[in-house]
């Protein structure tokens, strides 16, 4: 556990107080010199011999977390000599020991990046970052609430009818809808308001449940589909939804600088790479040792990763005092976003022609727009379908191939013996309203 009386420069990484280039040269050297072989062909092949021995395998920054409320549980995996542990609140860093497992308590829920570095005692680095999403300890939270909760039929529940489920649901951190035919569904909480398509008859139950970890609510209802009637005409209309979405996190980064004991060592400088699938957006400099100065960021080219620089001056020794003889911190703010294309969402809307005053009209409401999208693009289809002899024939449908998109407002014609249909639709607010004309 993170000391909250400890500074970060109080409370150190264990490392070496060499330098990586001069700590394997030093061993070597001194063992070379025990041997008394100081040169010759012997020196030399006993000096590679010496390299094998004396170099240590790579470290491997690896671990596993099990986060329990605002806790978190690190399964240490990893190799290697010192290290330090970066919990991404703000709080001291935590060393490394090997095979010491550590928690750390946060907080406020949010997410955060934890990173692990470790080093062998030549100065070798490795370091993995994983993101951790940290919630509210559910004991002694309120249980999720379902309010309002209702399944209503769009127009005749003539198969392939549509419903409206709507609710409120709160203190929830998932939803999940069992529409009765199979298909089960994972959705947000909160207001809830979606179009359900059921294309055959029956009567389907429809349950929704609520999860708060260990806590849960649930409503049910019903969706009675009745069989196609003889003589109905019906509107289906297909509306496609595209687009991207994307993911904005802000993190702190403790960007450790290892402190030279060289004077003459001046300049620094350090990689601090984006999560995986990232790219940096904004990078701004934050806490750093008086004795760090020209600090500057660079961001790559490709925006993978931030190049933290500048020089050290005055008394190194003061700051590598000050460190705890190991390294200074600079913090850096992040900004970093993926962007992912999200598969195309598809909804089906269907509607029976009624007489509303002198026109018979179909009323096809609109799906919501899907949440989080940017760049969204939205594609309309319809189907004019007919049930005669106990058969559901399509008697018009737009856009046909080649004919490109469909817009609105939108009309077409079908024709018979001495009859003619012409059929209109146009976006009033939130609804489709397609109409229906027949003329001699």
């Amino acid at each position: 556990m993170s000391d909250p009386a400890h500074t970060p420069a109080a409370h150190p990484a264990p490392t070496s107080h060499s330098t990586p280039a001069k700590s394997g040269g030093w061993i070597k050297a001194v063992l070379l010199g025990v041997l008394g072989l100081g040169g010759g062909a012997t020196a030399t092949y006993l000096s590679a011999v010496v390299d094998r021995v004396v170099k240590p395998t790579k470290p491997v920054a690896n671990f596993a977390i099990n986060a329990d409320g605002l806790t978190l549980a690190c399964d240490n995996r990893a190799s290697g000599e010192s290290g330090w542990w970066d919990f991404g609140d703000g709080t001291p860093l935590e060393p490394y020991a090997p095979d010491k497992h550590v928690t750390h308590a946060y907080a406020k829920p949010g997410s955060y990046t934890v990173k692990l570095t470790v080093r062998n005692y030549i100065g070798d680095e490795n370091e993995r970052t994983v993101p951790v999403d940290m919630a509210a300890a559910t004991k002694n939270a309120p249980p999720p609430s379902i309010t309002a909760f209702a399944v209503q039929p769009v127009s005749a529940s003539v198969a392939p009818a549509t419903f409206r489920l709507t609710a409120d649901v709160s203190q929830a951190d998932t939803c999940v809808f069992d529409l009765g035919d199979g298909r089960v569904e994972v959705i947000a909480g909160g207001k809830i308001d979606r179009l359900v398509t059921f294309e055959k008859p029956g009567t389907f139950p429809i349950t929704l449940v609520a999860h708060n970890g260990k806590q849960g609510a649930k409503q049910s209802a019903s969706a009675k589909v009745e069989a196609p009637r003889e003589g109905t005409t019906m509107v289906v209309l297909k509306v496609t939804d595209t687009g991207s979405k994307v993911e904005r996190t802000t993190t702190t980064e403790s960007v450790a600088i290892p402190i030279p004991a060289d004077k003459a060592a001046t300049a620094f400088s350090k990689t601090v790479n984006a999560r995986p699938g990232f790219t940096i957006a904004e990078a701004t400099l934050g806490d750093a040792p008086a004795s760090a100065k020209n600090l500057k960021l660079d961001v790559t080219p490709d925006k993978r990763a931030v190049k933290v620089s500048g020089e050290w001056t005055g008394d190194t020794k003061a700051t590598n005092k000050a460190a705890g003889g190991s390294d200074a911190l600079v913090r850096v703010k992040l900004t970093q976003e993926r962007t992912t294309a999200q598969p195309a969402s598809v909804t089906m809307v269907t509607g029976t022609f009624a007489a509303v005053g002198s026109t018979v009209r179909a009323d096809l409401p609109l799906p919501p727009a899907p949440l989080g999208v940017n760049g969204s693009k939205r594609e309309f289809a319809i189907d004019i379908r007919a049930i005669q002899a106990g058969k559901t024939t399509t008697v018009i449908q737009a856009p046909q191939a080649g004919q490109g998109a469909l817009g609105f407002p939108w009309s077409a014609n079908q024709q018979g013996p001495g009859w003619t249909v012409i059929y209109t639709a146009k976006i009033e607010g939130d609804t489709v309203v397609v109409t229906a004309v027949q003329s001699k």
